[in-house]
């Protein structure tokens, strides 16, 4: 039996202005699907490029970063991708730390506070994952853009036995569990916002906030790639979205999200 309330498109509607909904070609919401991005892939190899959203109550094959399996059990969470067209022109370096932080700060109007983001798209509370965000981006007449959100309302504890990382779900945060039809409603909106915001001036304005949600920053992590690990202290992001670090005293800077970061200590 559900202990949840179903994903309703007139519920989520409600939440969003009327200005920001005519933005939005279509919001499609289904019980399963592969991936709520390959959803939208889909619709774009069909010829569709207008903005668009997909939600989804489970997904067969949900991934995160660098190709990672993102476990989607049927348990009220959420997973929503959105497709946005970017002009062709504009340089979209850096978009998940916008995107990250509008997250967070979405998640904040509903009391759920203390959250930080491990560069460069996982959303933290003390070193566990709550939600984690994926930007798949293709080139042709535009520079179209995929953003995947998957946020744990609730976690089965099979579930939580096979990610090999700390997690963590609002129902283990939250007095109180939030609506998620509203709270998807509310992400939907304020991204559209951001969005908007960094196509019209990229990251400049969300670079003063990136301090504030730093989860890695002056402290020792591990850089792990095809190479031998590194240990290096993080040291903030510059103007680019790149993470800076530094390694025998000297700053360098990582634009590859495909390395993996491990807290060190």
């Amino acid at each position: 039996m559900r202990d949840f309330q179903p994903l309703s498109l007139t519920a989520i509607k409600a939440v969003i202005d009327s200005t920001t909904l005519t933005k939005i070609a279509d919001i499609a919401i289904h019980q399963s699907v592969s991936s709520t991005n390959d959803m939208l892939w889909q619709r774009y190899s069909e010829g569709q490029s207008s903005p668009a959203i997909c939600l989804s109550e489970t997904q067969t094959a949900g991934r995160g970063r660098r190709g990672d399996h993102w476990h989607s059990p049927s348990a009220g969470n959420l997973y929503l991708s959105i497709f946005w067209p970017f002009p062709a022109e504009i340089e979209s370096k850096g978009l998940s730390i916008a995107v990250g932080i509008s997250l967070v700060e979405t998640l904040k109007t509903e009391g759920i506070n203390d959250l930080q983001i491990k560069w460069p798209n996982d959303i933290l509370y003390k070193r566990q994952k709550l939600a984690g965000i994926l930007v798949e981006s293709r080139f042709g007449k535009n520079k179209s853009t995929v953003i995947g959100i998957g946020l744990n309302f609730k976690l089965p504890t099979a579930t939580q036995n096979k990610i090999h990382q700390p997690t963590t779900s609002l129902q283990q945060l939250c007095t109180e569990m939030p609506c998620r039809n509203r709270l998807a409603g509310k992400i939907i909106k304020n991204m559209i916002k951001t969005l908007e915001q960094f196509q019209q001036r990229g990251l400049i304005d969300f670079i003063p906030q990136w301090s504030q949600y730093d989860a890695l920053a002056n402290h020792s992590v591990t850089l792990i790639s095809d190479q031998d690990p590194l240990h290096v202290i993080a040291r903030g992001i510059n103007e680019q979205g790149e993470l800076c670090y530094e390694y025998e005293n000297t700053v360098h800077t990582l634009s590859n999200s495909h390395v993996s970061i491990r807290f060190s200590s």
